[in-house]
């Protein structure tokens, strides 16, 4: 490995030649084995691409790769503005570096700065932003390696998962202001996702064929959701404010956010914190107790991996017992 320190600014370098080409970067605050790491990730990215680095531009900075980035989403995403505020905090944090001076030390910068203040599964999501930026400009031929592929995820714990009993669902239902009532139960009876609501419009909705179609808030992909007789007579009586099916009454404008909303529901109800998207893990649960197989569970909740689904689900106890007896009689 051709890894150095470099005395006059005590900073940890590479420096090799490819197909008669020499490459050399210093990185500062990075350690030896990031360096060592980032030499290998540069290397194999040079067999990767087989494209000429010494003949294009790698002065872009941060700000370009991020507009960059933002015009993709714009382009390719129901939902661009989705992360923008995460991408946004690490302009904020990191100021507009060039692009390929950016190392490993400046995104675990901005992972401190989130630790503590969300779950380590959420920090893990807004580094997937981060590095999708990243990945886009290494793409595009901005930077000649990703900063991010050297990343580790965070560990996190894995929880039991909340579901809402039968009674709880009857206590928040009691409490709940019109609109909200609504979401609850169209969230229980479809297991939509709190996005996949927030953007249904009336047109999406088609009441004599007992139907509605959602937009996947993460690509944008339309899919159709049959509708029970309780979800179809709520919807109908629901007054139509705006396109939008679950809209302010004020501004007559979609509602953006509604965990507030709902966290003060549940504090009304007086029952165990809950959050909205655990609804949509009830909805798995409530299946899965009556009986209904895993694919139809998965199709119902559109995921697009099985084991996504089997983490929503759990194996009743009276489906055990149930099990050991018939073993009895074999």
């Amino acid at each position: 490995m051709s890894v150095y320190k470099d005395k006059r600014t005590n900073s940890w370098c590479y420096k090799f030649v490819y197909k008669g080409v020499q490459y050399h970067r210093c990185f500062k605050g990075a350690t030896k084995d990031e360096v060592i790491g980032f030499e290998c990730v540069a290397k194999s990215e040079l067999r990767k691409s087989n494209y000429d680095i010494a003949s294009d531009n790698h002065n872009y900075t941060l700000s370009q790769i991020i507009a960059e980035y933002k015009e993709f989403r714009a382009n390719n995403y129901a939902r661009p503005e989705e992360f923008d505020y995460v991408i946004d905090k690490f302009y904020s944090l990191i100021g507009n570096k060039i692009a390929e001076q950016i190392t490993l030390a400046d995104l675990e910068k901005y992972r401190s700065y989130r630790k503590g203040k969300v779950k380590n599964s959420t920090i893990n999501r807004e580094m997937d932003n981060i590095t999708r930026v990243f990945s886009l400009a290494f793409e595009n031929k901005r930077i000649r390696f990703n900063p991010c592929s050297e990343l580790k995820k965070l560990k996190i714990e894995n929880p039991n998962k909340r579901f809402l009993t039968k009674d709880e669902e009857e206590k928040l239902l009691k409490v709940a202001n019109p609109t909200m009532k609504v979401m609850i139960i169209l969230a229980l009876n479809t297991g939509m996702r709190v996005g996949e609501i927030l953007n249904l419009k009336w047109e999406h909705i088609f009441f004599k064929l007992n139907y509605l179609v959602a937009l996947n808030p993460k690509n944008g992909k339309p899919r159709k959701i049959l509708l029970n007789k309780t979800l179809k007579a709520e919807l109908e009586n629901l007054p139509k404010i705006s396109e939008y099916v679950f809209s302010n009454p004020i501004t007559k404008t979609k509602y953006k956010n509604i965990k507030k909303t709902f966290s003060r529901t549940v504090e009304r109800a007086g029952i165990p914190h809950i959050t909205f998207h655990e609804l949509r893990h009830t909805t798995a649960s409530r299946l899965n107790e009556k009986g209904v197989d895993i694919l139809t569970i998965k199709e119902i909740l559109d995921h697009a991996d099985l084991k996504t689904t089997q983490q929503y689900t759990h194996t009743p106890r009276k489906n055990i017992l149930d099990a050991v007896n018939i073993l009895e009689t074999y």
